[in-house]
């Protein structure tokens, strides 16, 4: 056992210090990249997120083009029924229907009806 260097003599003989030393470095560069992973981390999930808002933003524009659509076409729908008959039970369960999102005004006031009489 005497041939063996105490802790004080392998630390300062060079062997602890080297190890010391190289933890210490290792510490100093993990601390210091860490910040430029996170960045690159943050910039990644930033490019997913604008890549997934802007799908999103398309599927809006199409999901609203096609209401506009659908919309028009039961207009049209509902203006020839009215025609044919106003007081139609169907066009009172389109009415309940559609509800608030897309109201069906199915009353003509009185002086646009004797006009549209005129008109016929």
């Amino acid at each position: 056992m005497a041939d063996e260097p105490t802790t004080a003599q392998w630390l300062l003989g060079g062997g602890g210090l080297f190890g010391l030393g190289a933890g210490a470095k290792w510490l100093l560069e993990w601390w210091s990249k860490r910040d430029e992973r996170r960045q690159e981390r943050e910039a990644k999930i930033q490019v997913e997120e604008t890549a997934k808002v802007q799908a999103l933003n398309i599927r809006v524009d199409q999901l609203e083009e096609k209401i506009t659509r659908l919309t028009v076409a039961v207009n049209i729908l509902v203006a020839k029924e009215y025609r044919s008959d106003p007081n139609s039970p169907e066009l009172q369960q389109v009415r309940a229907i559609l509800g608030d999102a897309f109201p069906l005004h199915l009353h003509v006031p009185a002086d646009m009806e004797s006009r549209l009489e005129q008109i016929r």
